[in-house]
């Protein structure tokens, strides 16, 4: 099949799955103010796409007519956005109450606009001299020279824009992650590990990018980033990225607003709090970590494999940022690793004194999988199960 087929198949399923993405995303009316931002990048990304997807299907691939510039440069703002609509996707569904509004968005918007009147004056370049029909004038080789140092600025400021949030992206995951240590004892089914590799793959997509149009830019050999291989071997990593982006958009809940929503409990965030003005004297710590151990110790509480912080404060009737701060102040450990501490334990037990296999072993003790167990165990025994049961 002819590389030019190849490419318009490619632009053609980029183009239908972001607006059929766009559409899913849009209906949705559960955890309200989540989805919006996901539903923008698709429709954004598509609305993008149909300019060079019709001169595609009529004139050929990378054939420049006049209609397609203009629409281009009128798209180009989608385009810009991309990376803070993602930020702004992962900041909902990493919330713990209501998405509050975004502050300072002049600042959120400048970047995009400067970069898209960089773009604006390509316009001015005859359709002619940018797809190789006819070779520049003498007379406009100066505007030409203008407008590509005017494409590098606007390429230069998308690199920051993508920079800027790639940064606030992971520290956010980052944080995202420690928090829900804090108030589950198992975070296999709220961890957003898609996130993670769509982010760092995005973003190594996009510098590779920016490094082969600084090459072009500064008149280095950039023909082998031409070959239609490459080109159809790049729209295809867009496609697969955009697809996963879809299917897990789609699927994914916000662990922590979901859960609050679900136990009917406060939002507040006991670990960052840093306990200023806490009611809880030494007395009463001890207190409540002696119910916790009794919970655990007596009751097997541990045992449950969806455990959360709220569970066990419902259990022993303190409130769920006593809990925390006991465990962390007192305790010294997250409530993630406290409770899988247990777990181990407990698995340790059954396997000096059981022939019951490791999976029984692991679900019995309140692991959802074998693969969280080995990594809990060699977390916390630095050995395997295989190494105890040796002994």
């Amino acid at each position: 099949m002819p590389f030019f087929a190849l490419i318009l198949i490619i632009h053609s399923a980029i183009t239908g799955l972001c607006l059929f993405c766009a559409n899913l995303l849009l209906l949705r009316r559960r955890d309200e103010g989540v989805y919006e931002p996901l539903a923008l990048l698709f429709l954004f990304q598509g609305l993008s796409y149909l300019p060079d997807l019709l001169a595609d299907a009529i004139y050929g691939i990378n054939a420049q007519v006049s209609w397609q510039i203009y629409l281009n440069v009128l798209t180009s703002p989608l385009d810009l956005a991309s990376p803070l609509l993602f930020w702004l996707y992962v900041r909902a569904l990493t919330a713990e109450g209501p998405v509050v509004a975004v502050a300072r968005k002049f600042w959120h918007a400048a970047p995009i606009f400067v970069a898209s009147l960089c773009i604006v004056p390509v316009v001015a370049i005859p359709a002619e001299v940018l797809n190789g029909t006819i070779p520049p004038p003498p007379e406009l080789m100066s505007g030409i020279r203008l407008v590509k140092r005017l494409l590098l600025t606007a390429d230069m400021i998308f690199m920051v824009i993508v920079t800027i949030y790639f940064t606030l992206t992971i520290r956010m995951l980052k944080a995202y992650r420690e928090r829900l240590r804090d108030v589950f004892a198992s975070t296999e089914n709220r961890e957003v590990t898609w996130i993670w590799v769509i982010t760092i793959s995005a973003g190594v997509y996009v510098l590779i990018d920016f490094l082969d149009t600084i090459s072009d830019s500064f008149g280095w050999d950039a023909s082998a980033t031409e070959l239609p291989s490459l080109q159809v071997l790049s729209e295809f990593i867009i496609l697969v990225l955009l697809w996963i982006i879809g299917v897990w958009g789609l699927r994914q809940r916000p662990g922590l607003r979901a859960a609050i929503q679900d136990h009917g409990t406060e939002t507040s965030n006991p670990v960052t709090s840093k306990y200023k003005h806490s009611a809880l004297d030494c007395d009463r710590v001890n207190r409540i970590a002696a119910k916790i151990e009794a919970a655990m110790q007596n009751d097997l509480l541990y045992r449950d494999p969806n455990l959360s912080l709220w569970d066990l404060s419902k259990h022993i009737s303190v409130t769920s940022h006593y809990v925390s701060q006991t465990l962390n102040t007192s305790l010294g450990r997250s409530f993630f690793d406290y409770v899988n501490s247990w777990r181990i334990k407990d698995a340790v037990a059954q396997l000096t004194a059981t022939e019951e296999t490791t999976l029984k072993i692991a679900l019995d003790v309140g692991f959802n999988s074998r693969s969280s167990f080995y990594k809990a165990f060699k977390r916390e025994t630095g050995k395997t199960p295989r190494d105890i049961r040796a002994k």
